[in-house]
Protein backbone atom coordinates (compact mmCIF):
# COMPACT_ATOMS: atom_id res chain seq x y z
CA UNK A 1 0.00 0.00 0.00
CA UNK A 2 1.50 3.32 -1.08
CA UNK A 3 1.43 6.33 1.21
CA UNK A 4 -0.50 9.38 -0.05
CA UNK A 5 1.61 12.16 -1.52
CA UNK A 6 2.24 15.14 0.74
CA UNK A 7 0.61 17.50 -1.77
CA UNK A 8 -2.59 15.45 -1.95
CA UNK A 9 -5.43 18.00 -1.35
CA UNK A 10 -7.52 15.43 0.54
CA UNK A 11 -4.83 15.04 3.22
CA UNK A 12 -4.68 17.63 6.00
CA UNK A 13 -1.97 20.19 5.34
CA UNK A 14 -1.24 22.63 8.17
CA UNK A 15 0.28 25.24 5.86
CA UNK A 16 -2.78 25.22 3.57
CA UNK A 17 -5.09 25.39 6.62
CA UNK A 18 -3.22 28.38 8.08
CA UNK A 19 -3.22 30.11 4.68
CA UNK A 20 -6.98 29.66 4.36
CA UNK A 21 -7.58 30.91 7.92
CA UNK A 22 -5.31 33.93 7.40
CA UNK A 23 -7.16 34.92 4.24
CA UNK A 24 -10.54 34.35 5.89
CA UNK A 25 -9.55 36.46 8.90
CA UNK A 26 -8.93 39.37 6.51
CA UNK A 27 -12.36 38.96 4.83
CA UNK A 28 -10.74 37.68 1.65
CA UNK A 29 -11.45 34.57 -0.39
CA UNK A 30 -9.78 31.67 1.43
CA UNK A 31 -9.16 29.91 -1.88
CA UNK A 32 -7.33 32.62 -3.85
CA UNK A 33 -6.93 35.58 -1.47
CA UNK A 34 -8.99 37.87 -3.68
CA UNK A 35 -11.07 40.64 -2.15
CA UNK A 36 -14.46 42.09 -2.96
CA UNK A 37 -16.51 39.27 -1.44
CA UNK A 38 -18.92 41.70 0.25
CA UNK A 39 -21.10 44.28 -1.51
CA UNK A 40 -21.93 45.83 1.87
CA UNK A 41 -20.79 44.95 5.38
CA UNK A 42 -23.12 41.97 5.76
CA UNK A 43 -24.16 41.28 2.14
CA UNK A 44 -21.91 38.65 0.58
CA UNK A 45 -21.59 38.13 -3.17
CA UNK A 46 -22.63 34.83 -4.70
CA UNK A 47 -19.10 33.99 -5.83
CA UNK A 48 -15.55 35.26 -5.56
CA UNK A 49 -14.86 37.83 -8.29
CA UNK A 50 -11.30 36.50 -8.72
CA UNK A 51 -11.48 32.68 -8.70
CA UNK A 52 -15.30 32.32 -9.11
CA UNK A 53 -15.67 30.02 -6.10
CA UNK A 54 -19.36 29.80 -5.15
CA UNK A 55 -19.23 31.10 -1.60
CA UNK A 56 -22.11 29.05 -0.20
CA UNK A 57 -20.70 25.89 -1.86
CA UNK A 58 -24.15 25.34 -3.47
CA UNK A 59 -25.67 24.01 -0.26
CA UNK A 60 -28.74 25.24 1.59
CA UNK A 61 -28.04 26.41 5.14
CA UNK A 62 -24.30 26.39 4.40
CA UNK A 63 -23.45 29.28 6.71
CA UNK A 64 -24.86 27.73 9.91
CA UNK A 65 -21.23 27.07 10.85
CA UNK A 66 -20.47 30.77 10.53
CA UNK A 67 -23.44 31.50 12.80
CA UNK A 68 -21.85 29.30 15.47
CA UNK A 69 -18.44 30.97 15.01
CA UNK A 70 -20.07 34.41 15.26
CA UNK A 71 -22.11 33.50 18.33
CA UNK A 72 -19.18 31.95 20.20
CA UNK A 73 -16.88 34.87 19.36
CA UNK A 74 -19.42 37.46 20.51
CA UNK A 75 -19.93 35.58 23.77
CA UNK A 76 -16.17 35.23 24.19
CA UNK A 77 -15.69 39.01 23.74
CA UNK A 78 -18.38 39.74 26.32
CA UNK A 79 -16.97 37.27 28.86
CA UNK A 80 -13.38 38.46 28.40
CA UNK A 81 -14.46 42.10 28.61
CA UNK A 82 -16.37 41.55 31.81
CA UNK A 83 -13.55 39.50 33.34
CA UNK A 84 -11.01 42.22 32.48
CA UNK A 85 -13.16 44.93 34.09
CA UNK A 86 -13.79 42.80 37.20
CA UNK A 87 -10.10 42.01 37.64
CA UNK A 88 -9.00 45.60 36.97
CA UNK A 89 -11.45 47.18 39.43
CA UNK A 90 -11.63 44.53 42.16
CA UNK A 91 -12.95 44.90 44.93
CA UNK A 92 -14.90 48.03 43.94
CA UNK A 93 -16.44 46.65 40.74
CA UNK A 94 -18.87 49.08 39.06
CA UNK A 95 -21.56 46.44 38.55
CA UNK A 96 -24.19 48.80 37.11
CA UNK A 97 -21.77 50.36 34.63
CA UNK A 98 -20.46 46.93 33.66
CA UNK A 99 -23.99 45.63 33.11
CA UNK A 100 -24.92 48.53 30.80
CA UNK A 101 -21.61 48.39 28.92
CA UNK A 102 -22.10 44.70 28.23
CA UNK A 103 -25.70 45.24 27.15
CA UNK A 104 -24.49 47.90 24.70
CA UNK A 105 -21.75 45.56 23.45
CA UNK A 106 -24.13 42.64 22.82
CA UNK A 107 -25.57 44.07 19.59
CA UNK A 108 -22.56 45.57 17.77
CA UNK A 109 -20.13 42.72 18.53
CA UNK A 110 -21.93 40.07 16.39
CA UNK A 111 -22.71 42.60 13.64
CA UNK A 112 -19.07 43.67 13.49
CA UNK A 113 -17.75 40.11 13.43
CA UNK A 114 -20.38 38.72 10.99
CA UNK A 115 -18.38 39.00 7.72
CA UNK A 116 -15.26 37.64 9.39
CA UNK A 117 -17.22 34.64 10.68
CA UNK A 118 -18.51 33.88 7.17
CA UNK A 119 -15.07 33.95 5.56
CA UNK A 120 -13.52 32.02 8.46
CA UNK A 121 -16.18 29.33 8.12
CA UNK A 122 -15.50 29.12 4.38
CA UNK A 123 -11.78 28.78 5.17
CA UNK A 124 -12.43 25.93 7.60
CA UNK A 125 -14.70 24.21 5.09
CA UNK A 126 -12.18 24.56 2.25
CA UNK A 127 -9.48 23.11 4.47
CA UNK A 128 -11.59 20.08 5.36
CA UNK A 129 -13.36 19.66 2.00
CA UNK A 130 -11.18 20.90 -0.88
CA UNK A 131 -12.70 22.75 -3.82
CA UNK A 132 -13.93 20.85 -6.89
CA UNK A 133 -14.96 22.06 -10.34
CA UNK A 134 -18.60 21.97 -9.20
CA UNK A 135 -17.79 24.68 -6.63
CA UNK A 136 -16.88 27.20 -9.34
CA UNK A 137 -19.46 29.61 -10.72
CA UNK A 138 -20.06 29.56 -14.46
CA UNK A 139 -19.31 25.91 -15.14
CA UNK A 140 -21.85 23.52 -16.62
CA UNK A 141 -22.27 21.70 -13.34
CA UNK A 142 -23.84 24.79 -11.76
CA UNK A 143 -26.24 25.90 -14.47
CA UNK A 144 -28.80 23.08 -14.29
CA UNK A 145 -30.51 21.34 -17.20
CA UNK A 146 -30.79 23.30 -20.50
CA UNK A 147 -34.59 23.43 -20.40
CA UNK A 148 -34.57 25.01 -16.89
CA UNK A 149 -33.67 28.44 -18.35
CA UNK A 150 -36.83 28.67 -20.43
Amino acid sequence: MALPRRSDPVQFDLRRWLTHLGRGARRRCPNCGGGGLFRRWIVMSRSCPTCHLVLDRNEPDYFLGSYVINFVTAEFIIVLGSLAVILATWPAVPWTGLKWALILLMVPAPVFFYPFAKTLWLAIDLSLRPMTWADLDGHGENTGPPDAAS
